[in-house]
């Protein structure tokens, strides 16, 4: 039996890249609340990552999502102080 070693490969990477895009995910939805500007870039560059890093569908997911949920929670707080 003969053992695949690039699919063992692709498989740890794409695992790491999914780490880092659902921890993208997961900034992106803080973002709203707490920090707009700080957890949306770190989403953002968690979103890269994980695109460098093989999940090309969650990072960008995370890319988008943090930049537009950052945008929207900055002005929720700048209705919120008003």
């Amino acid at each position: 039996m003969k053992i695949d070693t690039q699919k063992i490969i692709k498989a740890f990477t794409a695992s790491s890249g999914r780490r880092f895009g659902i921890a993208s995910l997961i900034m992106a939805f803080i973002s709203v609340a707490v920090a707009p500007l700080i957890f949306g870039v770190l989403g953002i560059i968690l979103g890269m990552v994980a695109v460098v890093e093989g999940e090309r569908y969650l990072g960008i997911l995370g890319v988008t999502d943090s930049a537009v949920l950052a945008f929207i929670g900055y002005y929720i707080a700048l209705l919120l102080l008003n």
